[in-house]
């Protein structure tokens, strides 16, 4: 990670490009950043998505913020894709 924060950016940069170059460098963090930064070209995904938050995020579990569920949801995408 602060390999990462330190390597000075350009001030135009294609960020998908970017990640896709170093890749080997940071492998885990160019995955998330590939998740972190895809559109989805079906909606099979994004029903998925829901379907997650919606067992995660229930009548019984209503009081996380939205800051939280959106952290835990991607961390379960994560974890379920293998990616950490």
């Amino acid at each position: 990670m602060e390999r990462y924060l330190a390597i000075l950016l350009e001030d135009q940069v294609d960020p998908l490009l970017w990640w896709q170059v170093r890749q080997e460098e940071f492998p885990i963090l160019s995955r998330i950043a590939r998740d972190y930064l895809c559109i989805q070209a079906t909606s099979v995904a994004s029903e998925q998505a829901f379907s997650v938050a919606g067992l995660t995020i229930s009548p019984l579990r209503n009081r996380l913020d939205a800051e939280t569920a959106r952290v835990t949801l991607c961390l379960k995408s994560w974890i379920r894709e293998a990616v950490c």
